[in-house]
């Protein structure tokens, strides 16, 4: 008996374990990591600066087993910062952080797109980090120019595979 494609993907390539995430942020990242709900989330706060002349950022990442990471950036108030526009590529916040909950990659749109382009293989430390940082890079520039060239693709908060 043969064995799929998807099986053997999956004893070459397994998901990282909760905690290869939290070893990996508390190695390479600075701020507080900790494991919860039974060692199925890994929660990391910690702060970023897309650049040395930007503001530092508070950001929480989630992660919880079989779900999406959730990026939120706690602080300052992306809301107070954009005034009156109204900021793209965000998520209505579904969490228990106060903050703006990013669109950091394109998710699974059931009858758009048969993948996502983040998936549990990846590691939060080179993927969900980085985006982060890089989302925040275009924010200062759309607050500067008024125009987000940080491309991406529109779709509704229904789309949102979380």
């Amino acid at each position: 008996m043969a064995a799929s494609r998807s099986a053997l993907n999956k004893i070459a390539y397994p998901d990282l374990r909760i905690s290869e995430q939290y070893v990996a942020l508390l190695a390479l990242c600075n701020g507080e990591v900790h494991i919860k709900d039974h060692d199925r989330t890994v929660v990391w706060h910690g702060a970023l600066r897309p650049t040395p002349v930007s503001r530092t950022y508070s950001v929480t990442v989630t992660y919880t087993l079989g779900q999406s990471p959730k990026c939120i950036v706690t602080n300052p108030s992306l809301a107070d910062l954009a005034k009156e526009k109204t900021i793209p590529h965000i998520y209505p916040n579904d969490t228990a952080f106060s903050g703006t909950q990013l669109c950091l990659y394109l998710p699974y749109i059931s009858g758009k797109n048969k993948i996502s382009e983040w998936n549990p293989k990846l590691s939060i430390v080179e993927s969900i980090i980085p985006w982060a940082s890089t989302w925040l890079f275009y924010f200062e520039d759309w607050l500067d120019v008024g125009e987000w060239r940080g491309g991406g693709v529109e779709h509704s908060d229904e789309d949102n595979e979380q």
